[in-house]
């Protein structure tokens, strides 16, 4: 291609601005973009105005003014998957430099994954200045080889927390740490899956003890989930979920460490979270990591009936947890749920003294009738592990 689209489609004169969504989509043989493709085009961005624009081509380079004439506030799904699955290995400095405004919906879906960029430029963001919005930065940076997120990356976002806000952002990157102060702006109630797998399949080493400091309020649906899961994290800080309180919210923290290299949970880690149990609140949560024990009082909060799969898988495979505390359960009460124990402590192999137990009862005296739960599979180490009945291992 060659020219500018911006003197066949331009800007005209009433401000509305021509959109180019899925212009060059999938053209495979498509390896460079002109400079002056957009040239002409000037204004506040136009929702999907460049969203799958060059989606899966073989381009390889952004020219630095290809949105030079953008100036305006952010429009929902401006750039949503716009350089994805393309071949680019830099982001240039300044490419956003005329987007000036709050948030919107999407803005950022998906922009540079699947890309060979290894950097990110510092103040590629400045001018996004406001309140959170749903799906900002959703797997903006996703499947990269960024190796640092720059400090101030989101300094301009302040306010409560927004749906999918931040979700799978840097899924599958080679970053190694977490700026402290990465969320300092973001002050309020937790929003369903707003960290949903952001530091995922890392190689993080480190939480900073305040990352979450200004969330407050009850439980969101998946708002942890995946969050720091297949990482080289070794610790979790004590403090950090200390602002979440209220009643559980389904697989509110699902998968949060799976397969990391913990060694030890937080005595309090949970201490806010308080009310009847949710489905899957607990899933996968510790699964495959490498705690020696569970805090005598780590759900001491959860007081009700049952709920299906709430402690679906969530010690599984933590072959170097040494016992279970006797009353780790005792305020989980009722008729039995589908799958509430499903593979809790499958593959503990180094479990030893009696299984889990509620003021002297184990659980399968509690519940006998559940269909087959997996929950001791393999623990042989158990004292009572022979006269376990077969539903429950």
């Amino acid at each position: 291609i060659s020219g500018s689209l911006g003197k066949i489609f331009p800007t005209l004169p009433d401000g509305s601005q021509p959109r180019f969504n899925q212009t060059f989509h999938s053209a495979s043989n498509l390896t460079e973009i002109p400079v002056y493709l957009f040239a002409g085009i000037q204004g506040a961005p136009a929702s999907n105005m460049f969203s799958s624009t060059f989606y899966d081509t073989a381009i390889t380079e952004i020219p630095a003014d290809l949105f030079a004439g953008i100036q305006g506030a952010p429009a929902e799904d401006m750039f949503y998957l716009t350089f994805s699955y393309t071949a680019i290995t830099e982001i240039p400095d300044g490419l956003f430099a005329g987007i000036q405004g709050p948030p919107t919906e999407y803005m950022f879906f998906h922009t540079f994954s699947n890309t060979a960029i290894t950097e990110i430029p510092a103040g590629l963001f400045a001018g996004i200045q406001g309140t959170p919005a749903v799906g900002m930065f959703y797997g903006t940076f996703s499947r990269t080889a960024i190796t640092e997120i720059p400090a101030d990356l989101f300094a301009g976002i302040q306010g409560a927390p927004a749906e999918d806000m931040f979700d799978s952002t840097f899924y599958h990157t080679d970053i190694t740490e977490i700026p402290a102060d990465l969320f300092a702006g973001i002050q309020g109630a937790p929003a369903r899956s707003m960290f949903y797998e952001i530091f995922s399949n890392t190689a993080i080493t480190e939480i900073p003890a305040d990352l979450f400091a200004g969330i407050h309020g009850a439980p969101a649906l998946e708002m942890f989930h995946g969050t720091f899961s297949n990482t080289d994290i070794t610790e979790i800080p004590a403090d950090l979920f200390a602002g979440i309180q209220g009643a559980p919210a389904m697989s509110m923290f699902q998968s949060t460490f799976y397969n990391t290299d913990i060694t030890e949970i937080p005595a309090d880690l949970f201490a806010g979270i308080q009310g009847a149990p949710a489905s899957s609140m607990f899933y996968h949560t510790f699964y495959n990591t490498a705690i020696t024990e569970i805090p005598a009082d780590l759900f001491a909060g959860i007081q009700g009936a049952p709920a299906s799969s709430m402690f679906n898988d969530t010690f599984r495979s933590c072959s170097q947890l040494q016992s279970i505390p006797e009353n780790l359960f005792a305020g989980i009460s009722g008729p039995a749920a589908s799958g509430m124990f499903y593979n809790t402590f499958r593959g503990c192999t180094s479990l030893t003294g009696p299984s889990a137990r509620i003021n002297g009862q184990y659980l399968y005296e509690i519940w006998p009738d559940v269909s087959r739960m997996y929950t001791y599979m393999n623990a042989t180490g158990l004292s009572d592990y022979d006269q376990i009945p077969s539903n429950w291992k």
